[in-house]
């Protein structure tokens, strides 16, 4: 059955690991937040997969795009990049989730609590989106939390479970009801970390702007190295910029590889935070 909530944003009142605690510390200063984000979680509990999706403003629209997508058994990372790239072709629109997100984007305040959104496979009424992503990707359900670290954003992360574990439980759900606002707090501190985050400011505008500061910096850099090299800049992980260019993750890590090298020329250590920092200078 689908299940919405409504959490304020307050830190969990539940006992955490040091060592869980340490994930989140550690997440705002690396390279994909989200994949410690992940090793967080799979402390507390088996989560197979997550997704982090910002949704961008188009044409009034609340159009998601893939920011970091990950596995818990890191060879499968490709499912939730593929597993987006047919969600975003066909299946959006259809989501309730969207709505949510619309309603964030609309949103000048960004003291909006977190909202929660659950449902299993069965719950989804459109036929093929049920079959062509959950039962071809072996997911049992996904419960995600919608929110707006700055006026005007929204963000959506995405957990999900496979058949052979089994959906989440209530039990489980409640103890992730109660950590939500600290991955909120986290993936918040991790954008302050990437430039050109202004408020209201749609995801198109900060890679143009990094683009074109990167043009400026780094001729050398062939368009497509200019364009992964920008989307790190903002942030986005080479499962995001994979599934934004339409390319395999293969390909963005070959051509970041080539990027560095030229940076390395220049004798800078390229990384995520030092893409952010020519950006911001």
């Amino acid at each position: 059955m689908l299940e919405t909530w409504h959490i304020d944003v307050a830190p969990s009142s539940q006992a955490l690991p040091a060592s869980s605690v340490s994930l989140l510390l550690e997440a705002p200063h690396n390279e994909e937040p989200a994949a410690k984000m992940l090793d967080f979680l799979n402390v507390m509990m088996p989560v197979h997969y997550l997704s982090l999706v910002e949704y961008v403003n188009q044409g009034g629209v609340a159009a998601p795009a893939l920011v970091e997508g990950h596995a818990s058994n890191r060879q499968l990372s490709q499912v939730t990049a593929d597993c987006f790239s047919r969600y975003r072709k066909h299946f959006w629109r259809e989501d309730q989730g969207t709505q949510i997100a619309q309603h964030l984007n609309r949103s000048h305040s960004a003291s909006t609590p977190v909202t929660a959104l659950h449902f299993s496979a069965g719950d989804i009424l459109v036929d093929s989106w049920r079959t062509d992503i959950y039962d071809r990707a072996n997911l049992a359900d996904r419960l995600s939390f919608f929110y707006s670290p700055t006026p005007g954003s929204a963000y959506a992360i995405n957990l999900y479970r496979d058949n052979a574990q089994g959906p989440f439980q209530s039990s489980e759900i409640q103890r992730l009801l109660g950590v939500a606002p600290l991955l909120r707090q986290t993936h918040s501190g991790a954008l302050r970390s990437v430039p050109a985050q202004a408020e209201g400011q749609a995801l198109e505008s900060r890679i143009a702007r990094a683009e074109a500061i990167l043009r400026r910096k780094a001729p050398e850099l062939s368009p497509r190295e200019l364009a992964v090299c920008a989307r790190i800049a903002c942030g986005i992980s080479a499962d995001g910029i994979a599934a934004d260019l339409d390319v395999a993750p293969s390909t963005v890590i070959t051509l970041r590889k080539r990027a560095y090298a030229k940076f390395a020329g220049r004798g800078i250590t390229a990384s995520r935070l030092q893409l952010a920092e020519l950006v911001r200078r």
